[in-house]
């Protein structure tokens, strides 16, 4: 499946059931698919039958489930393990796996997409209000309001741990950025942002240039705090356009 189409996959309802890969080359694990449960267990029970350990998590996956990929983030921390995408690492694999890395190795086309974390609540709350008769809804909107906090709080534990700011999950979502997130959903950062979220230590291969692709959706890259821009679908990724007005931005 092409990475224009896997990336549209990060957005809420379009997510489909994939295959897990799991493997091992040379002192690298290599997980390629959806975050889930058996295949984190998979995984940890690899990783404890060999010796020497292995220190390198190489991943693919356009995310998966809040627990899920806390889950793995959590291990791969524990084991400060480096972590190498060397196509695409969206949603709770970028919020929780490529974060809680001790080292990060980015291949020279990957994207690390992100398009909210458990901060963001307000419209989740309403979609999960929406699978009950609306009778029921006041009934059931505490008990998903307690479960919605028992996460932030995990999350926010998770990043302190970690040593990286939580907003990296949300900044996309700040009030001046609202146009541009309302047309394109997701966003990357440019390895400066990164750095000032506290996720550093991140080498380019097999060059020393980062060109993240585009997406169906497009692809809203934020190099700095209130400078961002888009890369519209079709557009070449070395046009870049302001996320706002249009304009085709120089260099």
């Amino acid at each position: 499946m092409k990475l224009l189409v896997l990336l549209a996959l990060l957005l809420p309802g379009w997510a489909a059931a994939t295959t897990v890969e799991l493997s091992l080359s040379g002192n690298a694990l290599i997980y390629s698919g959806e975050l889930n449960a058996a295949a984190n267990q998979r995984l940890f029970r690899l990783y404890e039958q060999l010796e020497p350990k292995p220190g390198l998590l190489v991943i693919t996956s356009e995310g998966g489930n809040f627990e899920h990929g806390l889950a793995l983030g959590q291990w791969v921390h524990a084991r400060q393990m480096r972590v190498s995408v060397p196509r695409y690492c969206n949603s709770s694999c970028a919020n929780y796996v490529f974060t809680a890395a001790s080292a990060r190795e980015l291949g020279l086309y990957a994207i690390v997409a992100f398009h909210g974390g458990m901060m963001d609540t307000r419209d989740r709350i309403g979609q999960m209000l929406l699978r009950y008769p609306e009778r029921q809804r006041p009934l059931v909107q505490p008990r998903i309001e307690a479960m919605i906090r028992d996460k932030q709080q995990r999350e926010t534990a998770f990043f302190r741990q970690i040593g990286v700011d939580q907003s990296i999950t949300s900044y996309g979502y700040r009030p001046e950025f609202r146009s541009g997130i309302q047309r394109y959903a997701v966003w990357s950062y440019s390895l400066d942002m990164l750095q000032r979220f506290g996720v550093g230590n991140i080498r380019i291969t097999p060059d020393d240039r980062w060109f993240p692709r585009p997406s169906n959706q497009g692809l809203m890259l934020i190099s700095a705090p209130g400078e961002f821009a888009c890369v519209p679908p079709g557009m070449a990724i070395d046009r870049l356009i302001d996320c706002r007005d249009g304009r085709v931005l120089q260099g």
